[in-house]
């Protein structure tokens, strides 16, 4: 009899040990496969982001049409427009006059979120056609709006093939901050 009690407490003792190494690789392999969506989110958040829209010209632009040229992309929301044009305009003369005849290999690109727009500002775009402003995208679908800071202009800047290098908010823009974007821009042309 004790024999047979030995032999049971053995059997469950096995079935309770697979039963753990079940669970232990079930963890394991959910472990891993959340792991590498971790890794492919970040390397993802790393790239320009995916867009296409149009800027208050109806020129079309997209993620793919503007790689091959560091980008700098500019945004904010429609309440902070007015942040965004003088900060976006001071930044984008400084990179004109420091990388002088070689301007034209970046890409400036300002956008505003327009998930908030109404009529007034729809007139507002739709008589402006016919002033001489920079290109601003409208972002309508709020394709660029992740990241976005009241307040505040989102500066990214991108290499050729769209990677991510330099991210930062600014409500104000420096001399120092135009001096690294120049540093970053330079060794990217």
């Amino acid at each position: 009899m004790l024999e047979k009690r030995k032999n049971k407490t053995k059997v469950i003792f096995e079935l309770a040990v697979n039963e753990l190494i079940k669970i232990f690789f079930l963890v394991f392999r959910s472990f891993f496969i959340i792991l590498f969506f971790c890794i492919s989110a970040t390397l993802e958040a790393d790239s320009i982001p995916q867009f296409q829209m149009k800027d208050q010209y109806g020129q079309s632009y997209s993620d793919s049409s503007i790689k091959g040229k560091p980008i700098v992309l500019m945004g904010c929301f429609l309440r902070d427009v007015e942040v965004c044009r003088k900060q976006g305009r001071k930044l984008y003369w400084k990179m004109q006059n420091l990388l002088w005849k070689d301007s034209n290999k970046v890409n400036f690109l300002m956008y505003l979120d327009l998930k908030e727009s109404n009529k007034l500002v729809e007139d507002y775009i739709e008589e402006s056609k016919h002033k001489q402003y920079e290109n601003i995208l409208l972002d309508r679908k709020g394709q660029l709006a992740n990241g976005l800071s009241k307040g505040e202009v989102f500066i990214r800047i991108y290499n050729k093939s769209g990677k991510l290098l330099s991210t930062t908010y600014k409500s104000e823009i420096e001399e120092t901050l135009i001096q690294e974007v120049y540093e970053i821009l330079k060794k990217e042309i």
